[in-house]
C-alpha cells in the first residue's frame, strides 16, 4: 500500500510538471515537431541506445568476468526496464544488483552488489570527465561557476570510487562483507579500473551522439560541446527519484538547458519526447529479456 502511494505521488510529480511546462509551451506544438522527425532517424537513435548499453554491459563485466557478454546485456536492460518503471534511474541500479546478487552462490553476493555500485560510481566518473572536456573546450561561454561544479562533481565521483576501494569492510557485514573484500582484491585493479572508465566513456560519446542525431533532425543547432553539457546534466537530473520515466524532470531538464544555449525551447519539448520513445523502447527490451530468461549468472 505505501510503495502503491509513492509511485502514485511521484507519477503525480511527473504529471504536474509536465502539465506546468504545458502552460509555457504548449503541448500540442512539441507533439506537432516531434512527429515530424523522420522514422528512420528515431530507429537509428533505439539502434545507437541498445549498443550503448551493450557497452554498459561489457563495462559491467569488466567488474563480473564470470559474466558472458549476454548475461551482462540482459541485467544490464533489465535495469534499463526498471529505472523507467520505477522511480529514478538508480531504482533500476538497485533491482540489478538485488537479481545479481540472488543469481550468485552464497560467497559472491556482497561481489555483486558491490560491482554495482562501482560500475555506476565509474560511470557517472566518465559523465563528469567527458562535461568537464566539454567546458574546458569553450571556458569562457560556460563561466566559472560552470567549470567550479564540474570539478567539484569529479572530485566527489574519485572520493567515493576510492571509499570503494581503500575503506576497510564493517566486520559486522560477516559473509557478505567477506565477499565484498574477495572481490575487490580481484576486481578493484587499475587494469580493471581504466578499462571499466574507457567503456564509460564510449558509452557517454553514443549518448552525446543520440542527442545529436535527434537534435540535428529537430534543426536544433547547437556544438558537440553545448550537447555534451545538455546530456550531462539530463542525465544527472534524471537520477533523482522524483518521476515515473522521467516524465517532467526530462522535459525540464532539456528546455532549460538547450535554452540556456539559444535553442528552440519547443524543439527541445520535442526532443523529450522523441528521447521518452527512446527510453521507452530500450524499456521494452528490458522487459522481453526479463520474461523470456531466467536469472543466470554461470
Amino acid at each position: 500500500m505505501r510503495a502503491a502511494l509513492i509511485l502514485s505521488l511521484k507519477a503525480l510529480v511527473g504529471g504536474g510538471l509536465l502539465w506546468f511546462l504545458s502552460t509555457r509551451i504548449p503541448l500540442v506544438d512539441a507533439l506537432s515537431v516531434a512527429s515530424s522527425v523522420d522514422p528512420g532517424v528515431i530507429a537509428v537513435a533505439i539502434l545507437l541506445y541498445l549498443l550503448a548499453h551493450t557497452v554498459n554491459a561489457a563495462k559491467l563485466r569488466v567488474f563480473l568476468p564470470g559474466l558472458t557478454l549476454w548475461q551482462a546485456w540482459r541485467f544490464t536492460m533489465i535495469g534499463v526496464f526498471y529505472g523507467t518503471v520505477l522511480p529514478g534511474q538508480l531504482a533500476g541500479d538497485a533491482v540489478k544488483a538485488v537479481r545479481l546478487a540472488r543469481a550468485q552462490d552464497d560467497g559472491d553476493k556482497g561481489g555483486a552488489v558491490a560491482a554495482v555500485a562501482v560500475d555506476k560510481i565509474v560511470g557517472l566518473f566518465a559523465l563528469f570527465i567527458v562535461v568537464a572536456l566539454a567546458i574546458a573546450l569553450d571556458a569562457r561561454a560556460f563561466g566559472g561557476a560552470a567549470v567550479t561544479a564540474v570539478a567539484l562533481a569529479t572530485v566527489a565521483a574519485v572520493g567515493a570510487l576510492a571509499v570503494m576501494v581503500f575503506l576497510p569492510v564493517p566486520a559486522w557485514l560477516g559473509r557478505f562483507g567477506a565477499s565484498v573484500s574477495a572481490w575487490r582484491a580481484v576486481s578493484m585493479r587499475p587494469r580493471e579500473l581504466s578499462l571499466a572508465l574507457l567503456l564509460g566513456l564510449v558509452f557517454q560519446g553514443l549518448c552525446v551522439g543520440i542527442c545529436m542525431v535527434l537534435g540535428e533532425n529537430l534543426n536544433i543547432d547547437l556544438s558537440v560541446a553545448a550537447w555534451t553539457v545538455v546530456m550531462g546534466f539530463s542525465s544527472i537530473v534524471l537520477l533523482a527519484p522524483v518521476s515515473i520515466a522521467g516524465i517532467g524532470i526530462r522535459d525540464a531538464s532539456l528546455i532549460g538547458a538547450i535554452g540556456m544555449f539559444g535553442g528552440s525551447e519547443v524543439g527541445a519539448f520535442a526532443l523529450s519526447l522523441v528521447l521518452l520513445i527512446v527510453n521507452l523502447a530500450g524499456a521494452a527490451v528490458g522487459f522481453a529479456v526479463d520474461i523470456a530468461g531466467r536469472d543466470r549468472t554461470k
